[in-house]
């Protein structure tokens, strides 16, 4: 039986470091980018 993988949970320090990375160095598209409190923002690639 095949396995798939739905989502994964990356930590990262730098977020718009991070969306540079999974965007132009692996070729993903941002799909979401939502600003949290605190500092925090909830972002999406795939």
């Amino acid at each position: 039986m095949p396995q798939t993988l739905g989502y994964v949970t990356v930590v990262v320090r730098d977020y718009d470091e991070a969306i540079a990375f999974f965007t132009n160095a692996l070729g993903f598209e941002l799909i979401e980018d939502t600003v949290l409190d605190r500092g925090k923002r909830w972002v999406l690639v795939g």
